[in-house]
């Protein structure tokens, strides 16, 4: 009889993993481009799709604080955080930020 303690302990990390997205679909408007490259670059991942799942991104509540952050930062407007449960494809979210741009001019 085999010791199930004997072999060491399968470890998967997250990032090894095949991404469980939609289609690749590109930015196809100037926010949906800044909000990509900002995602990108607090995600630390190649290429994100409009409609890939910020949380199936790896994104937790951290680089939340981190993107919206950044948001703030070049864009001028406030989001509270909690629009990624209603939002949370760059597709869904681009829209909320063009509006509240719209409403500072």
């Amino acid at each position: 009889m085999e010791s199930l303690g004997s072999e060491k302990p399968l470890i998967i990390r997250r990032e090894q993993l095949p991404l469980l997205t939609r289609p690749y679909v590109e930015p196809r408007t100037p926010t949906e481009r800044i909000l990509a490259q900002i995602w990108r670059e607090a995600l630390s991942v190649d290429r994100i799709g409009m409609d890939d799942r910020y949380f199936d991104l790896g994104g937790d509540s951290l680089v939340a604080a981190n993107i919206f952050s950044q948001i703030e930062a070049k864009l001028g407007i406030y989001l509270p955080m909690t629009v990624l449960d209603n939002a949370p494809t760059i597709a869904q979210l681009a829209p909320q930020v063009d509006a509240l741009l719209a409403e500072r001019t």
